[in-house]
């Protein structure tokens, strides 16, 4: 599901993920929990030459930011289908506390299209992530076509 405009709270500077990673690191998160392709969940397609366009980190500058990025756990990355997974944004873009009744659809409904349609990876990581705070989440990804 693509939205017109994405959170960013001002907290994100003071996170220990984003403390601990480089200025080129800081901006390639700020790209991901920006980025025009961005979905709710935070996976999404996302292929390095893109993000090397609108970035202008080089090859080189993008796999070593890449690296720090995975490293503290801020994103997961799959090299086959160019899926990012920004793993907390989540928090920020669908809700950090108790959601409606539509709310939890959508993020079902978003879950199931990443996983049915697109067969994107990641889908069942993210919901061990975020199943305490999210009791609606079914045990795995298989479970997405019976909601």
């Amino acid at each position: 599901m693509s939205r017109k405009s994405t959170k960013v709270y001002p907290n994100v500077w003071k996170s220990e993920k984003m403390r601990e990673v480089s200025a080129s690191a800081k901006l390639l998160g700020i790209y991901f929990l920006t980025s025009p392709f961005y979905c709710m969940v935070g996976i999404y397609e996302q292929p390095k030459e893109r993000i090397r366009k609108h970035t202008g980190l080089s090859h080189k500058e993008l796999d070593q930011t890449f690296a720090k990025l995975i490293g503290v756990g801020f994103v997961r990355y799959d090299d086959a289908t160019e899926v990012v997974w920004v793993v907390d944004m989540a928090v920020s873009q669908v809700s950090d506390g108790r959601l409606s009744e539509s709310q939890e659809k959508e993020v079902l409904n978003e879950l199931a299209r990443l996983s049915i349609e697109c067969q994107f990876p990641f889908v069942d990581e993210f919901i061990q992530h975020y199943i305490e705070r999210y009791p609606f989440l079914p045990r795995d990804a298989e479970e997405l076509c019976f909601v």
